[in-house]
């Protein structure tokens, strides 16, 4: 169906369709498969044209993002995607209209009928010069297709006719025809859609549209639906069109986006559903949020705004990198990431009276981490079930810190000139997996683990620092019931026997949860250690290999002199000792973690324990520029040596990566110091140059599952506490002046030392 009078338009345009049928001048001969040798060029079918539209254009919903995406490049300020019924399969139009700078025959020709052009990766900015271009493979127009099996394309440019071309898909699934046999035809003639009075005007004003520019742009008429569209469809498609453009532009973000809206026309019984998409308002409100923007060497400039308690603070240089040396592969790019909490409590302070199922339900519809290129979106990012972050998986290992997927609406904003490395994959669905992406997901990775650890520090309760609890295990004591009980029923013998009874039974369950503890916390440092240990291990097996092969070569040569193979004899035992010296080295890292049961303590030099643990970290400390000193005199200490390099290990580690974040890549230190105190007890000093533990966070970083790295579990520091209170009566403190300007923690040892 065309608009109206254009009726003798459209038999002209399907005569002229129906009679083109003409082979290029190339085809007039043929090669007999007799001839030796000879050339031809390569003729696809007409049906590849439907079958790239059908296998690059996953859904009807991404066609129109397609053909909305065409608006946004021809400088257009308002769509409107109109359907008309019946929306039946075979039946029902979809009608696309813009108000762009539209096309001339010229243009029709060279970029809209040329498939693949590169026309757009010619010229990346818009006609007006405000939009860097989104179609750049030159394959969108193929969405049409998708869509419905009949188009007609009616545009005109400013003060000239109009141009329609019409296209019946279906003579592309002709199995006898090549490509370039399939005409289509275009007419031109006196405007009746773009000009005063006309269609368009009768379109949009019908759809309530006030601010549109008359007088130009371009409508793509879709007859002949390829499915049938229920209201469901046009839920996600209003879902996701509303997630399309750049979302609601902030100050302290950046630039702002010039005017483009898309607005929605469907029939009556869809009318809750027509209408400007924009995000929905129950959502205005997030719980947490974090807007700003990240330079391309991890540098971030952020606002951090949150409900309750209120909370709106600058966060200035803020390091989302930690890797060495190199700077990032992808930024620089802008952020705005929303988290709300799915309790009952946290939904009815923003909810506005919508019930929690429903909240949740709309929760659930937008929730994701979105990407957006110079303002559009891309797909698939944030939609549903798409957690391109990992966020689910984070949340898995560490429940009580991280956020889930269905928590978080992200918009992350990045530039096609400003991250080149960032590229779609051929059906323009996501960003080629490359070291640009990897980068790009550690640093909004480390942007969520701030929102995380704030988050966590509002709905902590308790506020006192762990250590002064005493201890994990003092708690599960029945004295103070026992002494209530004595008070209460001294003549109770049996009562009271009951409770010596029981509290036997809980002290022992208590040592057995202690070795099961201190089984796992060497089972946790040792999985940090598996790594280093195959990759240093194969390195000396691959050399002992190459020692035996050159061996045998040089041992073999005739020519060679006995005193000469002597001598290669003694250098290649020599290289021998030196790889078996460092396999040795390897095995001593992770021998105190065998769990093979052992007698009493023996004397150990701590000294040694923590050139072991320091010895670990040989390769990450190379790989940062670091300059780790241990200082003070050899101490001899009885103690499981698998405790204390537990316990040592975790805060080298801990330095090690916070020194990493820093910038000043020449002064990145840490002191581990070892003194014995006046009371005989053993103190670890550990201090780095680091950034330090923000003041905020020094009550909360000792509780279990507390991290502010976006990788951590959080249970390092928490181990570590956990073994110096409840196996030496000692305490793990954060103090506030060390003699290094970062963090500076200390491990006091009481018993057993």
């Amino acid at each position: 169906m065309l608009p109206e009078g254009s009726a003798s338009d459209c038999s002209n345009y399907v005569a002229a369709a129906s009679a083109a049928a003409f082979v290029l001048a190339s085809q007039a001969g043929s090669l007999s498969t007799a001839e030796p040798s000879g050339k031809r060029a390569l003729r696809p079918r007409a049906r590849l044209l439907r079958t790239l539209g059908t296998d690059l254009i996953s859904s009807e919903k991404v066609a129109l993002i397609e053909l909305v995406k065409n608006s946004y490049d021809a400088d257009a300020t308002v769509v409107l995607i109109r359907f008309r019924e019946p929306l039946a399969q075979g039946d029902g139009i979809v009608e696309v209209w813009d108000d762009g700078h539209g096309m001339d025959v010229e243009t029709l020709q060279t970029s809209w009928l040329d498939i693949a052009t590169d026309a757009k990766k010619k010229r990346t900015r818009s006609e007006n010069g405000h939009r860097r271009v989104l179609g750049e493979k030159g394959i969108g127009r193929l969405a049409a297709a998708r869509l419905a099996s009949e188009m007609l394309l009616t545009t005109r440019r400013a003060h000239e006719d109009e141009v329609r071309l019409l296209i019946d898909w279906k003579e592309f699934d002709r199995q006898d025809a090549y490509l370039d046999e399939i005409e289509v035809a275009w007419d031109i003639g006196a405007p009746f859609a773009f000009v005063s009075g006309g269609t368009a005007d009768s379109a949009f004003d019908g759809a309530a549209i006030e601010d549109w520019h008359q007088g130009h742009g371009t409508l793509l008429q879709l007859e002949k639906l390829t499915r049938a569209w229920t209201e469901s469809d046009f839920r996600d498609l209003r879902t996701a069109l509303s997630r399309l453009i750049r979302p609601r532009p902030d100050a302290t973000v950046g630039q702002s986006e010039d005017s483009f809206k898309i607005v929605l026309d469907l029939p009556s019984a869809f009318d809750s559903l027509s209408g400007e998409i924009s995000p929905p308002e129950e959502l205005s409100s997030p719980h947490y949020r974090l807007v700003g923007s990240v330079n391309d060497h991890g540098l971030a400039q952020l606002r951090y705004i949150q409900l309750e308690p209120p909370e709106d603070i600058l966060i200035e240089d803020e390091s989302l990198w930690s890797n060495g040396k190199a700077a990032p592969r992808s930024g620089p790019f802008e952020l705005d990431i929303e988290v709300w909490d799915r309790d009952r409590t946290g939904i009815e302070k923003v909810s506005g009276g919508q019930s929690l199922t429903g909240f949740r339900r709309l929760l659930d519809e937008v929730a994701g981490v979105s990407v957006y290129r110079d303002g559009f979106r891309v797909l698939p990012f944030g939609e549903v079930g798409d957690d391109w972050l990992g966020l689910d998986r984070r949340r898995v290992q560490n429940p009580t810190m991280r956020v889930s997927n269905n928590q978080v609406i992200g918009h992350i904003f990045i530039g096609a000139d400003s991250n080149t490395d960032l590229r779609d994959q051929t059906n323009r669905e996501g960003l080629l997996e490359g070291p640009a992406y990897e980068d790009l997901r550690v640093l909004v990775q480390n942007a969520l683990a701030l929102i995380e650890s704030k988050r966590y520090l509002a709905r902590r309760k308790d506020k006192k620092p762990p250590q002064t609890r005493g201890g994990l295990f003092r708690r599960f004591q029945l004295d103070e019931i026992r002494t209530a009980l004595v008070e209460k029923y001294p003549a109770d013998t049996r009562l009271l026997g009951l409770i010596d009874a029981k509290n036997d039974d809980i002290q022992q369950g208590v040592e057995e949860v202690q070795r099961v503890l201190s089984q796992y916390s060497r089972l946790a440092t040792l999985g940090s250690l598996i790594d280093r240990v195959l990759h240093d291990g194969r390195t000396a097996v691959s050399r002992l290999k190459n020692i035996v092969r050159f061996s045998e070569r040089d041992f073999a040569k005739s020519e060679t002199s006995t005193e000469r193979k002597f001598e290669q004899a003694k250098s290649y035992l020599r290289e021998t000792a030196v790889q078996a010296e460092l396999l040795a080295t390897l095995f001593n890292q992770i021998e105190p973690f065998s769990g093979r049961k052992r007698g009493r303590p023996k004397t150990i030099s701590l000294r040694k324990v923590t050139e072991d643990a320091k010895a670990i970290f040989a390769s990450d400390i190379h790989d940062i520029n670091a300059d780790v000193q241990i200082e003070g005199g050899d101490i001899d200490v009885q103690i499981d040596p698998s405790e204390i390099l537990t316990v040592i290990v975790n805060l080298i580690q801990n330095a090690l990566y916070w020194l990493s974040t820093t910038s000043d890549n020449n002064n990145r230190k840490v002191i581990v110091n070892l003194s014995r105190n006046d009371d005989d007890s053993v103190a670890i000093l550990v201090s780095d140059s680091g950034p330090g533990v923000p003041q905020d966070m020094r009550d909360s970083i000792f509780d279990a599952y507390f991290s502010n790295r976006p990788d951590g579990i959080g249970l390092g520091l928490s181990i570590a506490g956990n073994i110096i209170q409840d196996f030496y009566g000692g305490e793990l403190a954060l103090i506030d002046h060390g003699p290094l300007p970062g963090a500076t923690f200390v491990a006091t040892l009481r018993r057993r030392v």
